[in-house]
C-alpha cells in the first residue's frame, strides 16, 4: 500500500509537532484530520461520526455549516492544545479529536433538551474517553475537542438554548 513515494506524501500531511513549531507547518494541524493509521482506525471513527454527526443533523437539526464548524474547530482546537501536552518529537494523525466535538456539541445540546437521555451518552462519552488511555493516543486531541465541541456546540445554538428552561436537577 505505501510505497516511500506515498509514505513521503503521507509524512508530509501528519501533525508532526516539531515541524509545527519549528518551521510553521501549520497546515498539519488540519491535514492530519483526514488521515487514518490504518482500516480499524478509520472504521471506529466513522462509525463514531455515523452515531453523532447522525444524532445533530436528525434529532438537533444542525445545518451543514454549523456540523462544519464544529467538526473543524473541534479537531483544530484538540490538535493545538495537544501541541502543548505531548512531546515535541510526535506525530498524530486522525479525526478523533473532530468527532469529539461532535459528541460535546451533541451532550450539550441533550443537556438542554432531552436530559432523560443524558446519563446515557455521558457513559458513552465515558467509554470513549476510556479508550482514548491507549499507548498511541493523542488523548489530548480528544479531550479539547471534546471541550471546544461543547462551548461551540453552546455557541452555535445560544438563542434556542436561551429560549429552554435548563431542566431542574
Amino acid at each position: 500500500m505505501f510505497n516511500s513515494t506515498n509514505q513521503d506524501y503521507f509524512l508530509l500531511f501528519v501533525q508532526d509537532n516539531r515541524s509545527v513549531i519549528h518551521n510553521f507547518e501549520i497546515w498539519r494541524l488540519f491535514t492530519a484530520m483526514f488521515l487514518h493509521a490504518d482500516i480499524t482506525h478509520l472504521f471506529s471513527n466513522m462509525l463514531a461520526l455515523l452515531i453523532f454527526g447522525t444524532t445533530l443533523e436528525t434529532n438537533y437539526k444542525f445545518t451543514k455549516s454549523k456540523y462544519l464548524l464544529v467538526y473543524l474547530v473541534s479537531g483544530l482546537i484538540g490538535n493545538i492544545f495537544s501541541l502543548v501536552f505531548i512531546p515535541l518529537d510526535s506525530y498524530s494523525l486522525g479525526a478523533s479529536g473532530a468527532i469529539f466535538g461532535l459528541i460535546g456539541a451533541v451532550i450539550i445540546l441533550i443537556i438542554f433538551d432531552d436530559p432523560s437521555i443524558l446519563l446515557f451518552a455521558l457513559f458513552y462519552v465515558a467509554y470513549f474517553l476510556f479508550a482514548s488511555f491507549s499507548p498511541g493516543v493523542n488523548t489530548w486531541a480528544h479531550i479539547f475537542g471534546f471541550l471546544g465541541g461543547l462551548l461551540l456546540g453552546y455557541l452555535s445554538n445560544f438563542k434556542e438554548i436561551k429560549q429552554r428552561k435548563l431542566y431542574d436537577y
